[in-house]
């Protein structure tokens, strides 16, 4: 029997509450208030002119699945995979630009209380379940979805985004979207 997909997951989660062995998946879109923040964040600074439609989306599917062995304890293994299509201010000009993002992670939190250990002191990848998984700790029996996701989402944007590689900016003295043609101060340069 197949396991439902689950629409709803907190942004931290008791580890406890899982079962060992049993994968449950997750279907999360910008109805999940944590999920919809990451595209609030990616969206930061942009000016919208007044009446236009917001296009956004995020799409956020994820599996856990709770393990117990040597030599990592209770851990959980985390599978995801996050698509987002979102505007953001041009670094240049700041007319919105429309960007997308597109990524797959797995990461294993194993219990924080290994951090301590010779052996994870400079490690940020395990192998465990013949795979590779980013190293994540959780504490007192939380595990911290929102801040994984959001740190695998934020490193795989582009920071520096250009509606246009060949984009002329503002000016630096009037604010003049150069873009749109030169201004008095542009002229006398």
């Amino acid at each position: 029997m197949k396991k439902p997909i689950l629409e709803n997951l907190d942004p931290v989660i008791k580890i406890g509450e899982y079962s060992f062995d049993e994968s449950v998946s997750y279907d999360l879109d910008e109805n999940s208030s944590w999920v919809s923040n990451l595209l609030e964040e990616l969206e930061e600074g942009l000016e919208r002119p007044e009446g236009t439609q917001k296009n956004s989306k995020i799409f956020c599917y994820l599996t856990l699945k709770r393990k117990s062995g040597k030599p990592f304890g209770d851990h959980l293994l985390v599978r995801g995979e996050l698509k987002a299509s979102y505007e953001t201010p041009c670094v240049r000009c700041l007319v919105p630009t429309p960007l997308t993002v597109n990524i797959s992670f797995q990461c294993c939190f194993v219990p924080a209380s290994l951090e301590k250990e010779p052996e994870f002191h400079e490690l940020d990848e395990i192998f465990t379940e013949n795979e590779e998984y980013d190293l994540y700790f959780y504490d007192k029996n939380k595990v911290d979805i929102y801040e994984m996701v959001h740190e695998n989402l934020f490193m795989n944007i582009d920071h520096f985004p250009l509606h246009n590689k060949s984009c002329l900016g503002l000016c630096t003295e009037c604010g003049h979207n150069l873009n749109e043609g030169p201004c008095v101060h542009s002229q006398t340069h």
